[in-house]
């Protein structure tokens, strides 16, 4: 479905430091952070968003009836609400990247998304960059 929008408000969004989650506790705990992260996303979003389990630790979040500027403070909230009540006993922070774009295909809207999350994991983490 992704693959025939044009029009894209985009959130890839990435568990800071799961790795080491996974290494120091395990593979279960670190499935039980993904769930926990995934019910919170869920309980979040709107009906008209569509969440998206995307490999190991990524989510994508598409959003097709909002601004820039709505998805600005979508991925604010989504970054506040991660970090602001510990997971099992653990503080978890994420990183976003974002994109708000017409008339392009989803592998560049992607991209750029993507382009944008990493900006946010190399600057500190716990943050959410959106072009």
């Amino acid at each position: 479905k992704l693959l025939k929008q044009h029009d894209f408000n985009m959130l890839i969004i990435d568990i800071d430091h799961f790795k080491k989650i996974n290494d120091t506790y395990g593979h279960e705990m670190g499935d039980a952070v993904i769930r926990h992260i995934a019910k919170r996303i869920n309980n979040f979003i709107h009906k008209k968003d569509i969440p998206i389990r995307w490999g190991g630790e990524e989510f994508i979040i598409y959003s097709p009836e909002i601004n820039h500027q709505q998805l600005y403070f979508k991925a604010k909230k989504i970054c506040q609400l991660i970090a602001s009540t510990p997971i099992l006993g653990l503080s978890i922070t994420v990183s976003i990247g974002g994109v708000s774009t017409k008339n392009r295909h989803f592998n560049d809207a992607y991209k750029a998304a993507d382009k944008a999350l990493y900006h946010s994991k190399n600057n500190g983490r716990n943050q959410y960059t959106i072009i």
